[in-house]
């Protein structure tokens, strides 16, 4: 296990070339990268990094364990899982992460529809925000993820789930319903309602309106909610607005409690991730992964 970690510690390093941005996608201390790869160089005898004037970068070593390390990972990974499910350690338990507005609106039908296919098996599903996910995925407490973040994380690996578009909504009975144009500066007449930091539709919002010139700390936020459920219920009692998942408002849309604000020449599309670290998955997890494509066409159905 040590070895294992060591070796994903250098890979995302030599990923990012960044000892500090590789602590972060890690979610450990500087110091504990710089050990970790001070290990490995101590086992082989040879430096795996140098310094090019203000830049890391590889050094033949390092270059040559980098070609290798993904494949170790993965195999690593695959004889680990094979070795669970002969000795019986795996026992059909599948600890999924899935950030909220997945857990929420979009996956509880393909977990029924797993467990009628798999019925033998125990899941247990942690429900938070993206980068929680990926935090529970580093430290190996589970064994896949449904996220809704952009994936920047070298550790991990994201497949693209489904598709996503995150709208911006108000009540029906806002008198700004009645209006038939809105450009995108129009939002800053409004009063907002946000996810919190670290939520990943937050943080896919954030970059969007920052690439179409949008100042965020201009903007009217008048409150920040930890869940699309609790902004829904928010939204219901004031003329705010709020930018949500169109698959969080089905609901909301067909009983006309609330209504999409079109916004001229401005959209946020996304997809939703499978997310898993990097290296191959075996057994229950690959299962899973495997259904949940393949059947997406039900999520509505």
């Amino acid at each position: 296990m040590d070895f294992d970690f060591r070796l994903k510690v250098f890979y995302v390093a030599a990923n990012t070339l960044n000892f500090t941005k590789a602590a972060s996608e890690l979610f450990i201390s500087q110091p504990a990268v710089s050990k970790n790869i001070q290990e490995i160089e101590n086992s082989i005898g040879t430096p795996l990094f140098e310094r090019l004037g203000n830049r890391l970068a590889l050094t033949p070593a390092g270059k040559i364990l980098y070609k290798h390390a993904q494949v170790i990972l993965e195999q690593y990974n695959q004889a680990t899982y094979e070795i669970n499910e002969i000795t019986g350690k795996q026992n059909g338990n599948l600890f999924l992460g899935i950030s909220t507005t997945i857990s929420q609106y979009v996956i509880p039908k393909m977990l029924v529809e797993f467990n009628l296919h798999f019925p033998q098996n125990e899941i247990k599903v942690t429900q938070a925000n993206s980068k929680r996910v990926e935090q529970l995925l580093i430290k190996n407490e589970i064994h896949l993820g449904i996220t809704e973040g952009l994936p920047d994380n070298r550790s991990l690996k994201f497949t693209p789930y489904i598709k996503d578009e995150i709208v911006l909504v108000t009540r029906n009975t806002n008198p700004l319903c009645k209006e038939e144009r809105f450009v995108l500066n129009d939002i800053y007449k409004l009063a907002l309602v946000f996810r919190e930091a670290g939520s990943g539709t937050r943080d896919i919002i954030d970059c969007k309106l920052k690439e179409a010139g949008i100042s965020l700390q201009h903007l009217h936020t008048e409150i920040i909610l930890s869940s699309s459920e609790s902004i829904k219920r928010y939204l219901k009692y004031s003329n705010t607005a709020a930018f949500l998942s169109i698959h969080a408002i089905q609901e909301e849309l067909k009983n006309g409690d609330l209504k999409i604000i079109e916004l001229e020449d401005f959209s946020i599309e996304r997809y939703f991730y499978i997310t898993h670290l990097v290296g191959g998955l075996a057994g229950l997890p690959l299962k899973f992964m495997n259904f949940i494509q393949q059947h997406k066409g039900k999520i509505y159905s």
